[in-house]
């Protein structure tokens, strides 16, 4: 049971790592951040990205990580690199549920205002670099995550 639980952690960092990619390139497209049309078009498809793959692939992660810890070994605080890699994951969700999603929702909305003839570029703009802030956070924590469980430091763990 353990290794099936691995197998769907990685597949949840699989979700949430390609929803990531697939968030920032929509940035790329042409007219993504001063073309209506394109703007709403891109804030449409990364809501849809960040409802079907990034939270479900961040609940994947917590629930067999979580699974993992109870069933695989000491469990909480006895290996420091296990430690600090939940200690970021949590702030990974926490950034996102309470600040990213959020944050998404307001873009979508501005940019069906910008559509409207009622929104501003202006708030537009000021909501894409918050989110690019806090999503390049996430993005930092989640390669940190991933590097801590790769090399397992010992980060001056005591011999027990």
């Amino acid at each position: 049971m353990y290794r099936i639980a691995k197998a769907l952690h990685f597949l949840g960092l699989a979700m949430f790592l390609g929803s990531i990619l697939g968030h920032v390139s929509i940035g790329f497209v042409p007219g993504a951040k001063d073309q209506a049309e394109a703007m709403l078009f891109g804030r449409q498809a990364i809501e849809i990205a960040t409802w079907w793959l990034t939270l479900p692939g961040l609940a994947l992660l917590a629930a067999t990580g979580l699974f993992m810890t109870f069933r695989g070994g000491p469990g909480f605080g006895r290996r420091r690199w296990l430690t600090m890699h939940q200690i970021f994951g949590v702030l990974i969700l926490l950034n996102a549920a309470f600040i990213l999603v959020p944050v998404g929702g307001g873009l979508l909305d501005a940019a069906s205002k910008v559509i409207q003839g009622s929104g501003s570029l202006e708030s537009f703009e000021a909501l894409s670099g918050r989110e690019a802030i806090f999503g390049g956070l996430n993005l930092v924590l989640s390669l940190a995550t991933i590097f801590i469980a790769a090399l397992k430091p010992a980060l001056g763990q005591s011999r027990n």
